[in-house]
């Protein structure tokens, strides 16, 4: 396709750095395609006998080949685009070869595997504009430099090595690249998957985990309860007159009430604890690797902590109450007969006068 140089702010030294060739790995690239020292004088024949003399003719025919297909003219764009690509290739062709073991040569060839990727050029077209790239300088070599001759099979052979070089390292940069595209896509991908998990298990009105979500959690967490020898205690609780309010005050006080509470349960409680809202005006928590004692001090330390809030309502100041019912799981149990038990306390905790924990 088209062959762009380093003429950015960056050096090539950063663009070697980023892609990990410092002199050892460049060395090692040299000696895979056996390029050595003994090569800088082909390289140099190869400029002064082949390419300078006949720069823009050989620009101009690895564009007329290039305007053969469609899906590379597509590529390259308007005639300016074109004009400008010429340009390119020619201070390419001067540079081919040049200096090839050094930081600045790795690093300009470097670049042009992330300049094709970021401009989406398909990698096959780039290899195989490179193979015509190939055959043109071998075709380009002078009638003085007789074909089967030692010098020809010696300069024919550095093209090979000082193409592949090239295209290696173009080719090398252009899947790195592509593929921190795709690492980032991921990675975008999965932080948008679990935005929308989170969003689909959150209730709308309080923030806190829906009766799906938290349901799901106290499975998991009773079902490893016998394994791990440890205790998980589940709390239900109700907003005590919750129906009072609502006929009273109306439905958006009533929000404003189950947002008051909701907040302040998640503030009393520890950050690895469950609470969710069962639906209506209840409330879920789980208290995983949890004592019943413990349990229960937590319990009450919720039910001051509401009776402490004051809701205001056209100048008038609610005060909240909860009733609480609190049980132990076991081993034998199931989410459905935990739930139970604690439904059982908590319409207990009601019947005795509300604003209380009971615990069966």
């Amino acid at each position: 396709m088209k062959q762009e140089t380093v003429h950015t702010a960056e050096g090539a030294g950063r663009v070697c750095a980023r892609y990990g060739f410092d002199a050892a790995a460049r060395r090692h690239r040299l000696e895979l395609l056996e390029l050595g020292d003994a090569d800088q004088h082909w390289a140099q024949r190869l400029q002064q006998e082949v390419i300078a003399p006949q720069v823009d003719a050989l620009v101009e025919r690895f564009y007329d080949f290039q305007q053969r297909f469609p899906e590379i003219m597509r590529a390259i764009g308007n005639r300016d685009n074109l004009a400008h690509l010429k340009n390119t290739q020619r201070r390419y062709l001067l540079s081919l070869g040049h200096d090839f073991s050094g930081e600045d040569y790795f690093g300009e060839r470097l670049r042009i595997g992330e300049i094709h990727a970021q401009r989406n050029i398909p990698l096959s077209l780039y290899q195989a504009s490179y193979r015509h790239l190939q055959q043109l300088l071998v075709e380009a070599i002078p009638a003085a430099i007789p074909p089967g001759s030692a010098e020809h099979l010696a300069l024919c052979g550095f093209i090979s090595k000082i193409t592949a070089l090239d295209m290696t390292l173009a080719i090398e940069t252009y899947h790195s690249v592509r593929m921190a595209d795709l690492r980032e896509t991921v990675d975008n991908l999965q932080s948008e998957h679990w935005r929308l998990h989170e969003k689909v298990g959150r209730d709308t009105l309080t923030g806190l985990a829906n009766r799906e979500s938290a349901l799901n959690e106290l499975e998991a967490a009773l079902a490893t309860v016998g394994k791990r020898n440890t205790q998980l205690c589940l709390i239900m609780s109700d907003v005590d007159h919750f129906k009072q309010i609502n006929d009273t005050y109306g439905h958006l006080t009533g929000d404003k009430v189950l947002q008051c509470v909701a907040a302040k349960l998640q503030q009393l409680l520890r950050e690895f604890d469950i609470v969710g809202r069962f639906g209506g005006e209840e409330f879920i928590i789980v208290l995983d690797d949890t004592p019943l004692e413990v349990a229960r001090k937590v319990a009450e330390r919720l039910r001051r902590g509401v009776e402490q809030e004051l809701v205001q309502c056209d100048e008038q100041n609610i005060r909240l109450t909860i009733s609480l019912g609190l049980t132990r799981a076991t081993a034998r149990d199931d989410v459905r007969g935990l739930i139970r038990r604690a439904d059982d306390a908590l319409y207990q905790a009601k019947e005795e006068g509300r604003n209380r924990v009971v615990v069966i």
